[in-house]
């Protein structure tokens, strides 16, 4: 049975052990991601959006995870969006922060958004998310083929949804791990990539789900 709506990681402060989310650079272990991603909410708000520069590096998946955990809304930005693209979405969206991992150089159109930092040693405070099954995840903008550009609102409840019903039809056990390919800006990618090892991480450590 899927468990429908509610936190989107409740078993994720209790995943102390083994591996969690693995990029090219490197991996992180469910403690880490923890610590990380909560050092990360604490910066942010509920009801805020918050523009993520999604390149395919560990600090975005702990960038939108620890926006997640605090109930702020996430806009993934394409990083090969023209100029005029990337206004369009900043027009609709109005993000209130940029999250953007160390090193990189986003363009001068986000300059005046706040920039949030991703600390991967960092360590923070458990926070409590949000119980609201409504409150938007993401707003995920369209490739615009046929016209320009439009904002998709995902609400936790169906993320929460979504992951457990894939969970049950995929019968993940803790032996699994979860190889994604696709961009990090798109929903397939970023949802599945970096949500399952976080939904439903196996209450002895083992993957659930993982990104390599």
């Amino acid at each position: 049975m899927t468990e429908g709506p509610g936190p989107l990681f409740p078993g994720l402060p209790g995943a102390d052990h083994g591996e969690a989310i693995r990029f090219p650079e490197g991996s992180l272990t469910y403690g880490v991601l923890h610590a990380a991603t909560s050092h990360l909410a604490g910066q942010l708000e509920a009801g805020e959006r918050v523009a993520v520069w999604a390149v395919p590096r560990l600090e975005t998946c702990v960038g939108v995870v620890g926006a997640l955990l605090a109930g702020s809304t996430v806009v993934p930005l394409n990083p090969k969006l023209g100029p005029r693209e990337l206004q369009h979405v900043l027009a609709g969206a109005g993000p209130d922060k940029l999250i953007a991992a160390s090193g990189e150089h986003p363009p001068d159109a986000l300059a005046t958004l706040p920039r949030v930092h991703v600390d991967l040693d960092a360590v923070g405070s458990a926070v409590e998310e949000p119980d609201d099954p409504e409150l938007p995840a993401f707003v995920f903008y369209t490739s615009g083929t046929t016209g320009p550009p439009k904002g998709a609102v995902l609400p936790r409840r169906a993320v929460a949804s979504n992951l457990d019903a894939l969970a049950e039809v995929w019968e993940w056990t803790e032996r699994d791990v979860l190889v994604h390919g696709l961009p990090l800006f798109h929903v397939h990618r970023l949802v599945l990539g970096c949500g399952p090892a976080c939904r439903r991480p196996h209450q002895d450590g083992g993957l659930q789900g993982g990104s390599r």
